[in-house]
């Protein structure tokens, strides 16, 4: 998609970080963007920061229903959808046993099923166009086999494989899939949300942390030159890839260099 001038754009969890800063950079390429998240009013406070060119659409990402809902009425005000950007993500970190059953399910549900049934709602229009792009947003955890946040590592693993398998499917359509994966972003996410940042990998602090306005960049690039992935920075793209190519080797080294262990030591 060479052009976003007059396209309709969703961005899920877009009242703040990573999804408003893409929302703010869509809308600067020209799209009409809708916005969308849980809380009503920092959501409307987004899309009156960024203008005539953003609407908001407060939704439960968790409901299949809501979320048919939603797009039905993006398609109703602004028209079809030409861009979907599944950012809304939520997890918890530390060991398996400690985590509670609602913590899990809805680590499940955001980012994955939002992902899926969002991806779903917004296919019939860009296949009967053919025309669309559907961005997820993954992390580090979605290509490496992390301790103490398995749930989050899971659904990061399947949201990799739903960006992949889809491309294949809808490509013929003329349809692009892009999986965006930052490393670690400068969002407040651990403020937020209850993921002790004591029990992240020590891996995390090889990477650079970076800004919310850089992903932004890097997710708009991706999706005008319709890429596969988009791993950055250069340094998580070049342990990724050995990782892939190697992964026998990548892992007893990570694990040699005690990067997988917490980057505090854990509570007795």
């Amino acid at each position: 998609m060479r052009t976003l001038t007059g396209k309709v754009a969703i961005v899920t969890g877009a009242s703040m970080g990573i999804g408003a800063a893409i929302a703010e950079e869509l809308a600067r390429e020209g799209a009409q963007v809708a916005l969308v998240a849980r809380g009503r009013e920092a959501l409307e406070a987004e899309a009156a920061k960024i203008g005539a060119s953003a609407s908001a659409y407060p939704c439960d990402m968790s409901d299949p229903e809501a979320i048919d809902a939603m797009v039905a009425a993006v398609e109703r005000d602004l028209g079809p959808v030409a861009v979907l950007v599944n950012n809304v993500g939520a997890g918890t970190f530390k060991p398996l046993q400690q985590i509670e059953q609602r913590e899990i399910s809805m680590t499940i549900d955001l980012p994955f099923g939002a992902a899926m049934h969002a991806s779903r709602a917004v296919l019939p229009t860009m296949i009967g166009r053919r025309e669309g792009h559907i961005v997820n947003m993954t992390s580090p955890s979605g290509y490496f086999p992390l301790p103490f946040m398995v749930p989050y590592t899971a659904t990061r693993h399947a949201i990799v494989g739903l960006s992949t398998s889809l491309r294949e499917e809808v490509g013929r359509y003329g349809i692009g899939v892009s999986l965006v994966c930052p490393s670690e972003v400068n969002t407040g996410y651990f403020e937020r949300n209850d993921a002790d940042m004591g029990w992240y990998p020590r891996m995390s602090s090889w990477f650079p942390v970076l800004e919310p306005e850089e992903v932004a960049r890097r997710t708009v690039r991706a999706i005008k030159r319709n890429q596969r992935e988009a791993i950055f920075p250069w340094q998580l793209a070049l342990v990724t890839c050995f990782h892939r190519r190697f992964p026998v080797i990548g892992l007893g080294l990570l694990k040699a260099l005690g990067l997988f262990r917490p980057r505090l030591t854990p509570p007795a």
